[in-house]
This record gives structure tokens, C-alpha cells and sequence, in this order.
């Protein structure tokens, strides 16, 4: 057979060949032996495995565990969800470990103008929904499934009730997710008191009335009001105790808001304890002869916040632009005092690196580069422009100044400062006052003037 013969024969056998294929081999089904839960501080790992809808003994495969990693996933409590088995022995065992990832941004739920108990609400729900919590995530999924099961409760006691959940910033501490009815709140037409003794009812009204008025009604709200308003004015007095022990609402007789019921107890008046400094960038033992109080002196949260801010002040005077000042305020029920810590985180020091000039011609721009007190690479105070520029006007150097101001630019990459001083030319101060005067000289003189 000739050599071509060979090739033509040869030919046709590798067309009728097989294509060759590689294949994964799929795990053989078996039996569940055990699950195992990592990862998870938040939710129990009872509860978890629940989700999962695996119990031990029950026949798996490997895509009977990818559609149980899948329920977790989805119930978006978690960032990530990971599987991993092992198995072993005929028929086979498996053993399986669901590694998960908690989703850590959770927000406190709570539920306001419902009609129905917040407690008998909270016990439905934890029988109701898988993995219940009292902080939750704000995606759609968890809102959505808290939503329905807070539907469901409200229908059964308070039909007619349509419910809405949102992420709520009322309180800009802390976040939450609020349950309400999906209409809008009524707002605050009117705040009353009663049992104030320490203040007179006449300062509360005013104090509270003055940012409550007008405003939306909500339990957060409504605390952040008086929290704001009125503890304060006790504070001052030295009752670090007072309390709400009961607020109540009713509507409006005048108009479609609802007027606001506080009872005040004043309670105990509290002197100061023990007073601390921590952080660095002040000498604690160098301000104590400053502070404007002393343990066992009458409480008084207006100094202590005072306080705060002249400290504050006094670091950036030095060059600390970045600092930060918070107190904390600790009452000691049992000995009616309030111990006080100042917490000083000072930040770098900015020095002064160099000035900017604008509006003046080159003959003027020198005098104030000379009259300019501040030197390069020295701690920069923020006030130093100001008091510069109103000592130029008092000195009258210019003529015709119309107009002055300052602002810097600090790089906090260099911990430098660049001062820029603005000059405008036109009529001064001192000017139009004097014409004011003129003015008035000399309408007093002509007859044209009246005091009626």
C-alpha cells in the first residue's frame, strides 16, 4: 500500500475519533455529620444553622450546601458567607464549616405613633423572624423582612395602620431604624410643665418652647429637646439629676399640632467631685489654679463647659489648630457629686510660615510686612491677624482704608501656616462717621430735624 494510501486512511481514523474532555468530579452524596459555625459574635450559632435549613442526618450533596450558604447570604446579616466540607467513609460523611463575615454597621430599632405595646411588638418579633436582633443592618432585604413581621403585629391589633421603615437621623449621636405609620408626624405647637421647683416655669417655657415649636413630633426628638433645653438650666443650678419621669401628648385645641406634657423632678442637688485632665498639650498641675471651680463646690455644667472652651482656646493660641477638647460628666448618685474629666487630644503644632498681602501697592505692602509681629517657623495664633489688622486702622496709617480682613491657609501635610490680609481702598470708618455727625449737626441747625 503506497505511502499516500497510509496518509488518506490515517486521516479518516483521527475525524472519527472521540473529542477528549476533562471533567470535575462532583463530591458523592452522603450524610451530614456535623455543622460548624466561625465567624459570628452577633447572632447565635443555633440560629444560624436554623437558616441554613440543614439538620444532622439529613442526605447532602454539594449543591445542597451551596443552596444553604446561599439562604445566609441572603438574609444580608452577613458581608460574607464561605463553605467548606470534608467527608469520609462509604457511604460518605460529611462534615461542613459555613464561615461568615457579620455585617457590623447596625443601627438600634424602634418604633413610634404604632398604637400598639412595644414590648408584646419586640416579643412577636423575636418569634417571627430568623436571627432577630435589637440593632439591625439598614439594607433593603433586613428592612423589608423586619417590616413585614412589624405589619403583621400592627394588623392584628390596630388594623388600618400602614407601616414604614426608615434609617433616622433625628438623633445625630446614634442612627436608628424607626417603625412608624407612613403618614407624616403631627408637629409641637406647645411644651407645658409641672413639678419644677428649682426653675422658674417662665425660664423653662421660654428655654423649650423657643426650638420645640414647629418642630416634628417624635420620642428622640422630643428627649433631644429637653435634654437640650431644659437640663441645662438644672445643670446650672446644680441638679445633675433632674429627670422626665412622665410625657405625654394630646392634641392641639387651636390648631392640628399636639401640645406636649412634661412632669419635671428636679431631684437632689449635686456638688463637684474629683476633676482630671487626660491627653497631653496642657499641664495639668500649671491650669489648676484657673479652674473657676473646686470639688465641693454647688455643681455648675455652664463652668464646666466654659471651661472647656477657654482651655480650647488657649491651644490654639499655641499653635494647636487641630485640637479637640470633650468632657465627660460622671454623677455618683450615692454621694450627690458629679466627678468631671477633660479629655485633650491636642493635635500637631502649626507654626507660621510666611505672609500674603493683597490691595496694597508696592510703596504701602512693606510698612505692614515691617508692622507684622508674627516670625516664620514660630507657633501660629489664629487671632494674631485680627488684632493686626484693627490696630493698623486704629494707628490711621492709610488714608483712604475702606475695608479689612484675614483668613489663612494652613497645610496639614507641613503643620504650616500662610496668612493672607485683604486691604480695600475707598471711604474709611472714621469717615463715614464723621460725615454721619456732620450730618446730623447740621439738620439740628437748619430746623429740619425732629425727634418725632
Amino acid at each position: 500500500m503506497s505511502l499516500v494510501r497510509w496518509a488518506a486512511i490515517f486521516g479518516l481514523f483521527c475525524l472519527t475519533l472521540p473529542a477528549q474532555t476533562t471533567t470535575t468530579r462532583q463530591p458523592p452524596p452522603g450524610t451530614l455529620h456535623s455543622i460548624t459555625v466561625t465567624g459570628n459574635q452577633l447572632y447565635p450559632t443555633a440560629g444560624i444553622i436554623q437558616v441554613t435549613g440543614l439538620h444532622v442526618g439529613q442526605r447532602v450533596t454539594a449543591a445542597v450546601i451551596e443552596q444553604a450558604r446561599l439562604r445566609l447570604q441572603n438574609t444580608e446579616l452577613f458581608t460574607r458567607v464561605a463553605d467548606r466540607y470534608r467527608y469520609s467513609g462509604y457511604p460518605p460523611g460529611y462534615d461542613v464549616t459555613f464561615e461568615v463575615t457579620e455585617n457590623r454597621q447596625v443601627f438600634p430599632i424602634r418604633f413610634e405613633r404604632l398604637g400598639v405595646s412595644e414590648e408584646a411588638l419586640r416579643a412577636y418579633l423575636r418569634q417571627h423572624i430568623e436571627l432577630y436582633s435589637d440593632q439591625i443592618p439598614g439594607t433593603e432585604g433586613v428592612l423589608n423582612r423586619y417590616k413585614a413581621a412589624v405589619q403583621q403585629f400592627v394588623d392584628a391589633n390596630k388594623p388600618g395602620v400602614k407601616i414604614q421603615a426608615t434609617v433616622s437621623n433625628d438623633d445625630p449621636q446614634q442612627l436608628v431604624v424607626l417603625f412608624t405609620p407612613n403618614t407624616p408626624p403631627p408637629v409641637i405647637s406647645q411644651v407645658l410643665v409641672s413639678g419644677n421647683q428649682a426653675v422658674d416655669t417662665g425660664t423653662i417655657l421660654r428655654a423649650v418652647n423657643a426650638v420645640a415649636i414647629g418642630a416634628p413630633l417624635s420620642d428622640e426628638r422630643v428627649k433631644l429637646i429637653l435634654n437640650g433645653a431644659i437640663r441645662p438650666l438644672y445643670a446650672a443650678k446644680g441638679y445633675a439629676a433632674v429627670s422626665f419621669p412622665k410625657i405625654e401628648t394630646e392634641p392641639s385645641k387651636t390648631d392640628r399640632g399636639v401640645i406636649v406634657k412634661v412632669q419635671i423632678q428636679d431631684g437632689p442637688v449635686f456638688r463637684f467631685g474629683s476633676i482630671h485632665f487626660h491627653g497631653s498639650g496642657i499641664d495639668p498641675d500649671a491650669i489648676k489654679a484657673t479652674i473657676p471651680f473646686r470639688p465641693g463646690q454647688t455643681f455648675n455644667g455652664q463652668k464646666v463647659e466654659e471651661f472647656r472652651v477657654s482651655l480650647l482656646h488657649d491651644l490654639r493660641h499655641r499653635g494647636y489648630l487641630d485640637a479637640s477638647i470633650t468632657t465627660e460628666m460622671q454623677p455618683d448618685d450615692a454621694s450627690h457629686t458629679v466627678n468631671v474629666s477633660y479629655n485633650v487630644t491636642p493635635g500637631a503644632v502649626y507654626n507660621f510660615q510666611s505672609l500674603d498681602i493683597q490691595g496694597l501697592d508696592v510703596t504701602t505692602e512693606p510698612v505692614i510686612e515691617r508692622l507684622w509681629g508674627e516670625k516664620p517657623g514660630k507657633p501660629f495664633n489664629p487671632d494674631y491677624p485680627d488684632f493686626f489688622l484693627k490696630r493698623i486702622q486704629e494707628m490711621g496709617i492709610f488714608d483712604h482704608l475702606a475695608e479689612t480682613r484675614s483668613d489663612y491657609t494652613s497645610d496639614p501635610s507641613t503643620h504650616t501656616v500662610v496668612v493672607h490680609l485683604y486691604f480695600t481702598g475707598g471711604e474709611s470708618a472714621a469717615d463715614r462717621e464723621r460725615k454721619k455727625k456732620e450730618e446730623e449737626q447740621r439738620r439740628q441747625s437748619d430746623g429740619t430735624w425732629s425727634p418725632w
